[in-house]
């Protein structure tokens, strides 16, 4: 009979902290800049008009990862989170499955993990406040894992919702940060060295005239081809755009393809998170401005799913259930 692991949110928590699951993260995108995973593109589809994709990589020492997920905006008027998802990590020599995990907190955990790696290379020398637009479900894993790379307890949020703002003000206040709510993305923007778009904007929130040097940018949300979160004058200014995967923001996501289709950006100019890593391409020269831009890959996924699963072995975590 074959045995799988289940793995629920409140384990997995325990489990992926910043110290153990970064340096996997890292490792996955060196892996995959080096052509080393197979890592078929997302199958994406929109359901009731609401964005789904099934997500899938082989990481050699991890295995194979398969997520299915939704990004629902209206959800958390249903009492519902914004992303659900399910990930099922199989052994990449056997094809026996080995855990299936709850999807929405490991996409969360992966994702700030991505943005933390981003930070080490990409952030600036100097310490000062981390900006967050979108207080939703995502921006609590970002600021955690991001601020354990770039030390500082200094916070400023802005999201349209104020009732969403206020709880994220009090959680953060109860992990030690110290927050101010911002009035605009403007004033966000103008105030801090690191700024986290973490928002399910179709419109830029990020403008080129708000940006100033040195900053470090970090880009999660407009998660479709025709969706923005920056201008073109802030996409021109940047003088290290840095993604983690030059096809798939190319084929995902407006931020990349519309200024690249405009010939206000060249390919060229485009370096991978993981060739910055492998220290194929450089990171941060100087007071320069730099963007990370993410849409999220499997092989964040396999990583997550495979380090999570030899935890709770080790640990005697999870349900086991006979197939």
């Amino acid at each position: 009979m074959v045995k799988i692991l289940l793995l629920r949110s409140k384990e997995l928590e325990e489990l992926l902290s910043p110290e153990s699951l970064i340096p996997e993260i890292e490792n996955a995108f060196v892996r995959y800049s080096k052509n080393e995973t197979v890592t078929p593109p997302r199958t994406v589809m929109w359901v009731e008009g609401n964005w789904w994709g099934v997500m899938q990589s082989y990481v050699p020492g991890y295995g194979v990862g398969v997520k299915t997920v939704s990004l629902i905006p209206q959800n958390p008027s249903r009492g519902l989170p914004t992303i659900q998802a399910l990930v099922t990590l199989f052994d990449g020599l056997s094809g026996s499955p080995l855990a299936v995990m709850e999807g929405g907190v490991l996409t969360a955990l992966r994702t700030g993990a991505a943005s933390a790696v981003s930070a080490k290379y990409l952030a600036p020398r100097d310490v000062g406040p981390i900006g967050i637009i979108g207080t939703g479900y995502q921006a609590r894993y970002q600021l955690r894992f991001v601020s354990s790379v770039y030390k500082t307890e200094d916070v400023v949020i802005y999201d349209v919702r104020p009732d969403q703002m206020r709880l994220f003000r009090a959680w953060a206040e109860s992990a030690g940060f110290k927050v101010f709510e911002a009035a605009s993305s403007e004033e966000l923007v103008k105030k801090c060295k690191i700024v986290i778009e973490a928002s399910t904007t179709k419109e830029p929130v990020i403008l080129g005239k708000w940006l100033g040097k040195g900053q470090h940018v970090i880009s999660i949300g407009a998660h479709a081809r025709d969706y923005r979160a920056l201008d073109d004058e802030a996409i021109t200014k940047f003088g290290k755009i840095v993604v983690d995967s030059r096809k798939a923001v190319l084929e995902e996501t407006g931020d990349v393809r519309i200024p690249l289709e405009k010939g206000l950006i060249k390919q060229e100019d485009i370096a991978e998170l993981g060739e910055v890593a492998a220290g194929l391409r450089k990171g941060r020269e100087g007071d320069e401005l730099t963007l990370f831009k993410s849409v999220g890959l499997a092989i964040q996924d396999a990583a997550a799913a495979a380090l999570a699963y030899r935890l709770a072995r080790s640990r005697g975590l999870g349900i086991e259930v006979e197939l």
